[in-house]
């Protein structure tokens, strides 16, 4: 149903923060010696924030009036659509021209004045400012709305992430991943399928993050059920811990997480040193869904790996195999010359809202 879908759909929280409006580069602030992890950009990170509060006013003044109203088309405006976008929500996969009617659905399936609270959860949310012209905002969404025909008030709480690019001087979105805070029973459901994008002008850089990948598949593999340390200190080493690193990920009651470096470091030295069984080809896969995989370059430092997973693994104590499908969104930063990720986001392909 197209509510139910608009539920996960919700961007930004109601912030209202003054920016700067010079279009320049902001000088960053070094927090220490691996600056590229750590260094901030408060400036940047202001007219993000500016950018965030103004598109959940267009949502509030555009609600219940009409998919085609000015304040939805305002809405819109703040993204930059194309063979790059793409959208994960609800435990589907959106191009496009999909975002962009889930967007509208705002001014049809909501009451008039039905937003009555645009809120991140508290301490949940960060914009990590990545060469001064990419943020990757990601939060826990704190809504209360009122949808047509209901009086009740329904609060939404989502994991969600935004991806954030400068073009010519405006702050747009070009990827979007949400999953609820909570789900419920996994039921397959439509997905969108794409033949890869060659980026003309960032093939080069594509490829480079693509053997990368392939590298890290291979550290899961050749460490996979050999221990939690040693073998794993490969794999780990293709991520750059620092204050800007999220993880979005569930456990096994399908409760959404929220995780920093240190989580993620024990969650992947975990999973696939200690809880997996050693490696077989046979039988194992790290593969994921034909004409899913998506590498995004922007600005030629910053890429985002999206994909859903087709993975196959035995876990110690079972016999028999457990499949994986997941959409994956994987932020990657080019550092001293390697790509290391800096964000990941995981969800069920297809997935009840609880």
């Amino acid at each position: 149903m197209k509510t139910k879908l608009v539920l996960t759909v919700i961007l930004t929280s109601f912030i209202f923060l003054t920016g700067c409006s010079n279009d320049s580069i902001e000088e960053p602030v070094a927090l220490s010696k691996n600056s590229v992890i750590d260094q901030t950009y408060p400036g940047v990170q202001k007219q993000v924030l500016k950018t965030f509060g103004a598109i959940g006013a267009s949502i509030t003044n555009g609600a219940g009036y009409g998919e085609y109203g000015p304040y939805m088309d305002e809405l819109i405006s703040y993204h930059t659509y194309g063979p790059k976008f793409i959208e994960f929500n609800n435990g589907q996969s959106f191009d496009s021209a999909g975002n962009e009617d889930n967007e509208r659905q705002f001014g049809v399936v909501l009451k008039k004045g039905g937003v009555k609270q645009f809120a991140a959860k508290p301490g949940t949310l960060k914009v990590a400012v990545y060469y001064g012209n990419v943020a990757n905002v990601t939060f826990i969404s704190d809504f209360i709305m009122v949808f047509e025909g209901q009086k009740e008030e329904i609060t939404i709480e989502n994991l969600i992430t935004l991806l954030f690019v400068k073009t010519k001087g405006e702050w747009k979105i070009v990827h979007e991943h949400h999953s609820p805070l909570k789900i419920d029973n996994p039921v397959l459901k439509e997905y969108i399928t794409k033949d890869f994008v060659v980026d003309p002008i960032y093939n080069k850089e594509q490829k480079e993050v693509m053997a990368t990948f392939g590298a890290l598949g291979a550290s899961i593999a050749n460490g996979a059920g050999h221990g939690y340390y040693e073998p794993m200190d490969e794999l780990i080493s293709y991520h750059a811990y620092g204050e800007k690193f999220t993880e979005f990920n569930y456990d096994g009651e399908g409760n959404g997480h929220f995780f920093d470096g240190a989580d993620n470091e024990h969650n992947e030295r975990q999973l696939f040193g200690v809880d997996i069984e050693e490696w077989d080809d046979e039988v194992n896969q790290l593969g994921y869904i034909d004409n899913t995989f998506q590498v995004a370059v922007y600005n030629e430092k910053v890429a985002n790996v999206t994909f859903i997973s087709d993975f196959k693994l035995t876990f110690k104590g079972d016999t028999e195999v457990t499949p994986v499908n997941n959409l994956i969104t994987l932020l990657f930063v080019k550092i001293k010359g390697e790509w290391k990720i800096v964000h990941e986001h995981h969800s069920p392909l297809g997935l009840e809202i609880q």
